[in-house]
C-alpha cells in the first residue's frame, strides 16, 4: 500500500466516524404519495408523475420543471397507444371539460417546448402540453380535483375508437409540494403550490454535460488518463446524464461516464477542477470486512443536487434486486461516505433497497 493510498484511507476513516452519527439518511427509495411518485435527475430538473393503465392502454402523466429562477411548469403526456393523424385528445377534471386539442395541432407546437435539459421521457407516443396560461388551468384544476380523465382517439383496424383513461388526483397536491420544496420554492412567486412574495430564485442545480468537448483541458486528462474512460461513443456519453457541479470558489465537481456501460450497470468517475483550474480524480470509500476502502470508480452514479450528494447503485442482476449502494455527500474537499447497503441474494424479487443489510454504519437490519 501506498503512502498515499494509506493516508487517504486514514482520512476516509476520519470522515467516516464524525459522518454517521450527524447526517441525516433519507430513504433509499423513490417518494410517493398515493399515485404519484417524485423524483429529481443530475442537473435539477424535478417530475411527479402518475402511471395508469386501463386494460391494454398505458398513460404516463408527468409534471415537469427545471432548476432555472423562470422556468415554468411542463405537462408531459405519454401513451402506448398510437395515435391517429387527426383526432382530438380531450382532458377532463371530474367530469368538467378543461381541454380539447387536435392531434395535428398538438403535433405541430411540439418544436416550440424545450424540453428541460437531463429529462429523459418514456418510451411511446408523447407529448408536451401547451405550455403557458393552458398548462397553468390545467395545474390548477388538477390541484382541486380528484380524478382526471385523458380521452384518447385510439387508432384500431376499424377506424378511430375513443379510449377514457382515468388518472387519480390523490397525492398530487402533496407531490407538488415537494417539488417546491425540493427546488427551494416554497414561499417564492415560483411556488406551485403555496406561492409567496419572495422572488424566485435558482434551484440547487448541476450542469448538463452533453460532450466529452466540453470537459476543460485539465479535466479531460484526467479523464482520458483513467483506465479506459474515453473509450466511449459520443452518443452515448450524451444519454448517461453526466453533469459539472458548480462550487465555490470556481471550482467544480465533474460526474463523468467512465467507459462504456454494461448489461446493467455504467461506471463514472468524479473529477475535481480547483480554482486554479487545476483536475484531480476524487476517489471514493467504500466499506470490506476489514474497514473503508478506496475505489475510484462508481456505478449508476446519481448526483442530488439539493443535498450535494451522490449515490451510487451497482445491480447485481437486470431486476436490481441484489447488488451494492453507496451514498457519499461532498464536505468541500471530497466525497464522504454517509451509507452502504447491500444484498447478495439474487432471486429475481421485486428490488426494496429499504431492506438491505447496512454495511454502514453498521446496525441491526435483515436481508
Amino acid at each position: 500500500m501506498t503512502p498515499r493510498l494509506l493516508t487517504l484511507l486514514m482520512t476516509v476513516a476520519a470522515a467516516l466516524m464524525g459522518a454517521s452519527s450527524t447526517m441525516a439518511q433519507p430513504g433509499r427509495t423513490t417518494p410517493s404519495f398515493e399515485s404519484w411518485t417524485v423524483d429529481c435527475g443530475n442537473t435539477g430538473v424535478c417530475f411527479a408523475s402518475s402511471f395508469t393503465r386501463s386494460q391494454s392502454v398505458w398513460v404516463d402523466v408527468r409534471i415537469v420543471r427545471d432548476w432555472q429562477a423562470e422556468a415554468q411548469p411542463l405537462v408531459r403526456v405519454t401513451t402506448n397507444t398510437e395515435l391517429p393523424q387527426d383526432g382530438t385528445l380531450k382532458f377532463e377534471v371530474d367530469g368538467a371539460p378543461i381541454e380539447a386539442l387536435p392531434i395535428e395541432q398538438l403535433r405541430e407546437m411540439q418544436p416550440a417546448v424545450n424540453p428541460p435539459a437531463g429529462f429523459r421521457p418514456l418510451g411511446g407516443e408523447g407529448f408536451w402540453y401547451p405550455t403557458g396560461p393552458a398548462t397553468t388551468t390545467l395545474l390548477d384544476a388538477m390541484r382541486m380535483g380528484k380524478e382526471l380523465t385523458i380521452r384518447l382517439p385510439a387508432a384500431t383496424a376499424t377506424g378511430t375508437e375513443p379510449v377514457a383513461v382515468p388518472v387519480s388526483l390523490l397525492g398530487l397536491k402533496s407531490s407538488l409540494l415537494w417539488l417546491d420544496n425540493r427546488q427551494d420554492r416554497t414561499g417564492t412567486v415560483a411556488a406551485i403550490v403555496a406561492p409567496g412574495t419572495d422572488p424566485a430564485r435558482d434551484a440547487p442545480h448541476a450542469i448538463p454535460l452533453m460532450s466529452a468537448d466540453q470537459l476543460p483541458p485539465e479535466v479531460a486528462a484526467v479523464w482520458s488518463a483513467n483506465r479506459l474512460c474515453s473509450e466511449i461513443d459520443p452518443t452515448i456519453f450524451a444519454s448517461l446524464n453526466a453533469v459539472r457541479v458548480p462550487l465555490a470558489d470556481s471550482a467544480a465537481l465533474y460526474i463523468i461516464p467512465c467507459g462504456a456501460p454494461t448489461a446493467y450497470n455504467s461506471p463514472y468517475v468524479a473529477v475535481l477542477s480547483g480554482k486554479d483550474g487545476a483536475a484531480r480524480q476524487v476517489h471514493v470509500a467504500r466499506m470490506s470486512e476489514k474497514g473503508p476502502i478506496a475505489t475510484d470508480l462508481i456505478y449508476n452514479a446519481r448526483w442530488i443536487p439539493a443535498d450535494q450528494q451522490l449515490v451510487s447503485y451497482f445491480k447485481g442482476s437486470g431486476v436490481g434486486e441484489c447488488g451494492l449502494w453507496n451514498r457519499w455527500v461532498w464536505n468541500g474537499t471530497g466525497l464522504v461516505l454517509l451509507e452502504e447497503a447491500a444484498r447478495k441474494t439474487c432471486d429475481g424479487t421485486e428490488p426494496d433497497l429499504s431492506n438491505w443489510s447496512n454495511t454502514w454504519p453498521l446496525k441491526n437490519a435483515s436481508n
